[in-house]
């Protein structure tokens, strides 16, 4: 069964939404008519029929993302994204156990430099649920970092994750990267896409395996 995007905020500039994982968020440079494309979705949505792209997430990667309805709201709303005014909180299943409870890691991604925060918020065996905070925006920094940490995402197979997960009595399969942009605190208000659903069921799962 398809999942469709849930609206989480709205106003006269821009649109913040729960985007489902296997959704893009801007269409392909080939068109793929199986693939459901956020952008197009929320054209049909909003209010004015417009919906312009302000940052993306990775097509298997849920959570919450922000549009905007004009050229400018998206000049403005780009802007705060890149002199770091939003705040970005992500919630992530993965494995081993980290070496403590929190912890930050700095590297250069793609030749600059790249800060996530990292926090367990619940253990089960050798895998957690954790935060991560990024701290600057690079491409794939929350995964790429996690593996420079040792506990690379469930389901992240180009970072080293598991696909399948063995617990004491169940081995569970990892149907995507456990990665989930939880929110955004932006100047207008805090916006929170809760845990998707397919995740928090696994977490359920690995707790139960």
């Amino acid at each position: 069964m398809k999942e469709f995007p849930l609206i989480l905020f709205e106003n006269a500039d821009y649109l913040a939404v729960s985007k489902p994982a296997g959704w893009l968020s801007i269409p392909p440079r080939e068109p793929k008519p199986e693939v459901p494309v956020l952008s197009h979705w929320m054209r049909e949505q909003s209010s004015t029929q417009t919906a312009f792209v302000i940052h993306r997430l990775d097509r298997f990667t849920s959570g919450v993302m922000l549009f905007a309805k004009t050229e400018g709201a998206q000049k403005e709303g780009t802007r705060w994204f890149e002199t770091r005014i939003v705040k970005k909180i992500y919630h992530f299943l993965a494995s081993p156990l980290p070496s403590r409870p929190a912890l930050q890691i700095k590297t250069a991604v793609d030749g600059k430099s790249a800060l996530t925060l990292f926090e367990v918020i619940e253990k089960s065996g050798n895998a957690f649920y954790g935060k991560a905070s990024p701290l600057t925006g690079r491409f794939h920094q929350i995964r790429e970092h996690a593996k420079v940490a040792g506990f690379p995402l469930l389901g992240d197979k180009a970072y080293a994750g598991l696909i399948s997960f063995q617990g004491h009595h169940a081995t569970l399969a990892i149907p995507r990267v456990c990665l989930h942009a939880y929110s955004l605190e932006t100047p207008l208000g805090k916006i929170v896409a809760p845990l998707a659903e397919d995740l928090a069921t696994l977490w359920k799962e690995i707790k139960n395996a």
